[in-house]
């Protein structure tokens, strides 16, 4: 698969839900404007508010998006940068290169679940169309011949 540039993530996916295979709650991610970027909601962990986001920019050795976690103060609201325990978290790749499966991992938390996209297929038809008609001329009944 190749990576999806900005602005064309919603002319090749129609949806992409992800699943945690721990508790097999679901949820539709977002997306916003011209990114190329499926959006989770927001959780608070400690004094951090992550933001999780597949980016389809970015793919890993089976084809599939990276995930991203974006940390912010919980406080001031203002993004954080990667470094020391937070830089491990940023990015992770699927499991399996087969397969679209995670584990988000931060601290002594592990996130698994899985991704289920829902393509826009694209397909290009043609039509031709091809007509032949035949005449003759009758006098009585009878054909007549040039």
């Amino acid at each position: 698969m190749e990576p999806i540039r900005r602005g064309d993530l919603k002319n090749v996916i129609d949806s992409a839900c992800v699943i945690r295979l721990d508790t097999g709650e679901t949820q539709e991610l977002s997306t916003k404007g011209a990114s190329y970027c499926h959006f989770f909601e927001p959780i608070t962990i400690e004094e951090y508010r992550i933001i999780f986001r597949l980016d389809w920019a970015e793919l890993d050795a089976g084809g599939h998006p990276k995930l991203d976690a974006d940390f912010y103060d919980i406080n001031t609201n203002k993004k954080l940068p990667n470094v020391g325990e937070r830089r491990a978290a940023h990015h992770t790749n699927t499991k399996d290169q087969k397969i679209r499966e995670y584990e988000w991992e931060f601290k002594e938390i592990k996130w698994p679940f899985k991704v289920v996209v829902r393509w826009l297929a694209k397909n290009e038809e043609e039509l031709q169309l091809s007509d032949r008609a035949t005449c003759e001329v009758c006098r009585n009944g009878v054909r007549v011949d040039e």
